[in-house]
């Protein structure tokens, strides 16, 4: 399957906000969810296979995986640097 990413304005203002290694390793994770959502990421509390976490370095986000539509959305990026 094709995975599409939906990253919505306020997600794309925090995300361009990042120093460049925070972008950077948000980038990664964002690719490897699109890659292999569930396997790149973990349960975000009940394991629901629907919302998931994704963490790297100092990054973690809260995405949205919709099976149906193809699409992993972003809905919250937290930056601990």
């Amino acid at each position: 399957m094709t995975w599409h990413l939906r990253l919505g304005p306020d997600q794309l203002a925090i995300y361009q906000a990042l120093p460049d290694h925070g972008r950077a390793d948000l980038a990664v994770c964002l690719l490897d969810c699109l890659a292999d959502p569930l396997r790149a990421s973990m349960p975000y509390g009940a394991d629901d296979g629907v919302m998931r976490t994704i963490a790297r370095g100092h990054i973690q986000a809260v995405v949205l995986v919709g099976e149906k539509t193809g699409t992993v959305t972003v809905v919250q990026v937290t930056y601990a640097g």
